[in-house]
């Protein structure tokens, strides 16, 4: 059996930032894989068990739509990777169709085969890991673009949310790990990794409708939500266009941070809320130590990332019915 080469997946930008070993060492637990003209590569909304490295001919990736066809959203060719999302999360299914055009040889990365890496903290998989993370936030990025092009273009199709002024409500007595234990980011943490995160932040408690983050403010911190939640929004009219909510055990602003941009949105507490924040400098450190903790913390940005990324797709959906004149739901 063909072997992949490291110098192969040198050309692909998802590992085209990997040093020259840890290339070596993922290219190994690739195997080929052919698929003939009209085949499925990717099937959606089938569960995401490992990514694709085309390798020769065409993969047209599309929606599926409603009475059947197909809604064409990329051609994807030799030296790009299809169903990277597969690595993200156990029970991520896939978002969208790839079909062959023509024969298409591929090179396949089982999911399970990564984690399987992950969990002994191999290098290359702590380093891809992070790769996935900056793709993925500059995928949020690029979604929040367009949604604010779409309202640029229809002002008055949408309602602006006014800002309340009620003050924050401190509790002294506070204490960090019953609260860590049950968030989705520290769960599988222990309990010393738990309290080294949370010694890392600073706690800040914070009224309802207190501004974070403004559109076009510098990227330097980041925020969990250990209690309440954190909108973030688009500027609009008066007022502002909600876009997503987070709530505890997400970290907001951490697309921004990852792609080394401004604020593309604001991010506004949408009620009483307590936050544990980290500086830029704090939070880098914790994803690149290679360590246990860098491992279960860079597995919570990539998954709070996606859940980010669908929130954003729904949104835009909603937008693009809203202007068709479609009932939409509240």
């Amino acid at each position: 059996m063909s072997l992949l080469s490291a110098a192969k997946l040198a050309d692909a930008p998802l590992f085209a930032g990997l040093a020259e070993a840890e290339r070596i060492e993922l290219a190994d637990a690739f195997v080929p894989r052919h698929f003939a003209d009209g085949e499925a590569i990717l099937i959606q909304n089938e569960r995401a068990e490992g990514l694709f490295l085309v390798d020769a001919g065409q993969v047209d990736i599309g929606k599926r739509l409603p009475g059947g066809g197909l809604a064409l959203l990329a051609k994807v060719g030799p030296g790009e990777v299809i169903g990277d999302m597969a690595l993200i999360g156990r029970d991520l299914k896939r978002s969208a169709m790839g079909i062959a055009r023509g024969p298409v040889a591929t090179w396949y990365l089982p999911a399970d085969q990564f984690r399987a890496a992950l969990s002994q903290l191999r290098a290359a998989s702590l380093q891809l890991q992070a790769e996935l993370g900056r793709l993925v936030a500059s995928r949020v990025v690029a979604k929040a673009a367009d949604i604010a092009g779409l309202l640029a273009d229809g002002p008055e199709a949408f309602t602006p949310r006014p800002q309340r002024v009620l003050a924050p409500v401190v509790e002294e007595a506070f204490t960090p790990e019953p609260f860590l234990a049950k968030l989705p980011c520290c769960a599988a943490m222990t309990h010393a990794q738990r309290l080294a995160f949370w010694g890392a932040g600073e706690r800040i408690d914070v009224a309802a409708d207190t501004d974070l983050a403004l559109v076009g403010g510098a990227s330097d911190r980041i925020w969990l939500v250990v209690r309440g939640a954190v909108r973030s929004a688009l500027p609009h009219g008066t007022g502002i266009y909600q876009l997503t909510v987070t709530g505890p055990g997400q970290l907001v602003g951490i697309a921004a941070l990852l792609v080394d941009g401004a604020h593309d949105r604001l991010l506004r507490t949408s009620e009483q809320a307590t936050l544990l924040a980290f500086d830029r400098a704090t939070f880098t450190e914790m994803l690149d130590t290679g360590d246990a903790l860098s491992r279960e913390l860079g597995a919570s940005v990539n998954a709070d990332l996606v859940t980010a990324l669908d929130a954003l797709d729904q949104v835009e959906a909603r937008i693009l019915a809203m202007r068709r004149g479609h009932a939409v739901a509240a």
